[in-house]
């Protein structure tokens, strides 16, 4: 969900640059091309979401936090209330999306029959081409077919509908984005300054022969037609156009600042998404003081990890089952996280309980006793062998109303 609203944000923001600043310039070709790479940069950019930094040498595994408080069940309840409430959220918007993308679906492909049709009956009111086929009106002068037949066939040379088509495609699956109309209509308007441009040898002549024939066409969406009633104003003013100076080609820059605040953003959005979902297993570097002997070799980053007898889980409800509050702690209306680090030995012994953050009152002592009477851990296994790793165990205590 956060990968399909950045990346239509990222479009929205270089539509926005090309309407401000690149609709009006004579670049016909260069504005074809910007908003193309806008398509493709808007969709890649994001996926920064997905890219995965390597996992260091050195490493800590970090067991999921563990929450006591003075009214953990009611805490527990209204987290799986949340919980219940968030899924269901999610599946109705989910539901609604793909149904969006269904429905539209279903409009591209009755629109893509109803123009095969066309093209198979031979004729049309207006004069059009998709893909490789060109169809001329019936109603054509003789002294006007081979102008209108040389304007379509330079549309299938410079191959206008593969963009439109990619077009209505990203459209699918973002039908809920408003400037994919808009986008889909300036494209088809610089394929025709493409071409016009072309093949406007006479302009004024070219343009009358677009006047009349705006007469007897209807507006489409996916094919090129020679007169387009929607788009013949600008188009005629573009024709006529003094051709804009080259150094305005500047502007085309501006989209390099707002790629890099675009990058800034997911990068923004990725941290933020890291913070609120807490990891399974997160790797922290942290460089331990070794005061206690223990068994085996110290393995940072070993093939398999050590695992606690019934699963990690199981060793958390036991911390959480042995801690003991202190009657300073309760007195003093405790509230934070408590953090322990500890080594399990190459035979599975738990040593080196170090309380790397404390509330006081004796709560970090509590931490290392509850440690202190789990069993032992099956060790972690670097090649074929067990040997020792690190771990550390957040708690969050909140006796504020204990």
């Amino acid at each position: 969900m956060l990968y399909l609203i950045l990346s239509n944000i990222a479009l929205i923001v270089f539509f926005l640059i090309y309407w401000l600043g690149l609709r009006k310039l004579t670049f016909f070709q260069w504005n074809r091309w910007f908003l193309l790479g806008s398509l493709f940069a808007a969709y890649l950019i994001p996926m920064g979401l997905y890219v995965q930094v390597p996992m260091p040498e050195m490493m800590i595994v970090e067991i999921p936090e563990i929450t006591i408080g003075a009214n953990q069940q009611a805490i527990e309840a209204d987290k799986v209330s949340t919980d219940q409430w968030d899924i269901l959220s999610f599946q109705t918007l989910n539901a609604m999306y793909w149904l969006g993308v269904a429905m539209f679906s279903a409009w591209f492909l009755y629109r893509i029959v109803a123009l095969l049709r066309t093209i198979g009956a031979g004729s049309a009111k207006g004069s059009f081409s998709f893909f490789g086929k060109i169809v001329l009106s019936k109603e054509l002068q003789d002294e006007d077919l081979q102008q209108v037949r040389n304007h379509e066939l330079e549309h299938v040379k410079q191959g206008h509908s593969l963009d439109i088509i990619l077009l209505e495609i990203f459209r699918l699956f973002n039908w809920f984005n408003p400037i994919y109309p808009m986008l889909i209509r300036e494209m088809k308007f610089v394929h025709e300054c493409i071409v016009d441009e072309k093949n406007a040898d006479n302009k004024v002549a070219y343009a009358e022969l677009l006047l009349a024939q705006a007469m007897n066409t209807k507006s489409a969406l996916l094919q090129h037609e020679f007169s387009n009633n929607s788009l013949l104003k600008n188009r005629i003013t573009m024709l006529f156009k003094e051709e804009t100076a080259y150094k305005f080609k500047a502007i085309y820059l501006l989209a390099l600042p707002a790629t890099l605040f675009m990058l800034f953003l997911v990068v923004n959005c990725k941290q933020e998404e890291q913070k609120t979902e807490p990891p399974v297993e997160e790797i922290t570097l942290l460089d331990l003081p070794e005061e206690e002997k223990f068994e085996g070799s110290l393995i940072d980053n070993p093939e398999i990890l050590a695992d606690y007898p019934g699963g990690i889980d199981n060793f958390r409800k036991f911390v959480q089952e042995k801690y003991t509050y202190t009657q300073a702690a309760i007195d003093a209306g405790v509230k934070g996280k408590i953090v322990a680090n500890f080594i399990i030995g190459s035979d599975g012994a738990i040593s080196n309980i170090i309380i790397t953050e404390d509330l006081g009152h004796g709560t970090g002592e509590a931490l290392i006793a509850a440690i202190e009477k789990a069993e032992k851990w099956k060790p972690a296994i670097q090649d074929g062998k067990p040997v020792a790793s690190r771990f550390m165990i957040p708690l969050r205590l909140d006796l504020t109303q204990q």
